[in-house]
């Protein structure tokens, strides 16, 4: 479904773009980004998969998607580090240009 906001994997639809967020329960920056991709998803503005690495499949997947740190973002072949306020605002503005 586009725009929506799953854990785990999911089928991509025409949209946007597609996004896989990794995070983890203690880091503190992974709730400002899930919360801010978690929006977009809702407006149909992206689709998101969210990757907790606090489970088996989520540590998997960053392994195999080369994620070394969090929060981080893969979209495409695109691997992007969301380590601070600042990066995650930028990203948010290169997302807004694409339309």
């Amino acid at each position: 479904m586009a725009g929506s906001s799953t854990c785990g994997p999911s089928q991509s639809i025409a949209s946007p773009a597609s996004i896989e967020l990794f995070t983890h329960p203690v880091c503190s920056g992974c709730r400002e980004a899930a919360l801010a991709l978690g929006s977009l998803a809702e407006a149909g503005k992206i689709e998101l998969v969210q990757w907790s690495l606090a489970i088996p499949a989520g540590r998997a997947r960053a392994a195999v998607a080369g994620v070394t740190s969090i929060p981080t973002v893969v979209v495409g072949s695109e691997r992007r580090e969301l380590a601070s306020r600042a990066a995650l605002e930028t990203f948010l503005a290169e997302l807004a240009e694409r339309g």
